[in-house]
């Protein structure tokens, strides 16, 4: 069954900056991994033992940000005297794949600045693209300021796509920026302007900083700043959760579609 889940799991893992490489040491195989990321790094790790056992406990090892030589598994011979052989295969996801607990109620900022008021075009569980998935699709101008909806540090950005159609196939093409906040979720704001983006990976923001410029690149059909905070899942890749923004002062609620929102304070 362990070889059954993770065979599929590679083609939703993400492209990261992680360096996994083994040594041998004191007659052990030591396989260690270096994350270069901004944010802890869940490595899931698939193993063909032949005549050797692992020590490796679970299916993934959560790596902290920027750990160097951090262990994932020891690999030993079971019988010296008989043909032994392994082998293994990693994949990365931002972030903690089994997180499950964090704050529900914190209170997100609208992502723009201090006075502007914006329409939600599409909503949670919206029947245009949003199916099954809690994300807010902002109505505005291409060249609107974007604001962190949170504190926390950039940790993937992209701003060099062009391309814009209907189509879902081209969400290959989306421009968007992925902050990660000190509860473990992260946020998106996607569809960014070619070349937007005012932050980089590593940058620590604060809550109402700029952070980009909308655009309308990627699976578009019009201006708008696609947003949703989400945890790393172990079955779709990405798990977005249901977030509460801060509205008229202090009021707190979920957005809800065709309503329009004024930002009433600075932060």
């Amino acid at each position: 069954m362990f070889f059954l889940l993770l065979a599929p799991l590679m083609l939703l893992a993400q492209q990261r900056d992680v360096k996994v490489y083994r040594e041998f040491i004191e007659g052990k195989t030591v396989v260690f991994a270096d994350n270069n990321e901004f944010c802890p790094v869940s490595v899931l790790i698939r193993t063909e033992l032949l005549n050797m056992k692992s020590s490796l406990k679970a299916p993934y090892v959560l790596v902290p940000a920027k750990a160097k030589r951090f262990v994932l598994m020891e690999i030993s011979v079971i019988n010296l005297k008989k043909e032994f052989n392994f082998k293994y295969q990693s994949s990365f996801f931002l972030g903690d794949i089994n997180l499950r607990k964090y704050d529900i109620d914190f209170p997100y900022s609208l992502p723009y600045k201090e006075g502007e008021e914006y329409s939600i075009g599409q909503g949670y569980n919206g029947k245009i693209s949003h199916q099954g998935e809690f994300a807010l699709d902002f109505i505005m101008p291409v060249g609107t300021e974007i604001t962190a909806a949170r504190d926390g540090i950039v940790v993937d950005v992209q701003d060099s796509n062009t391309e814009t159609c209907m189509s879902k196939d081209c969400a290959e093409f989306n421009n968007y920026i992925v902050i990660y906040h000190e509860d473990g979720t992260m946020a998106e704001y996607t569809h960014i302007d070619t070349k937007g983006s005012l932050v980089k990976k590593g940058d620590v923001v604060k809550r109402g900083d700029k952070i980009g410029l909308s655009g309308n690149i990627g699976w578009s059909s019009g201006p708008h700043l696609h947003f949703f905070s989400f945890v790393s899942d172990i079955e779709k890749g990405r798990r977005s959760i249901r977030t509460k923004f801060r509205t008229e002062g202090n009021k707190l609620e979920f957005l809800q579609e065709k309503k329009s929102y004024k930002k009433d304070y600075e932060f």
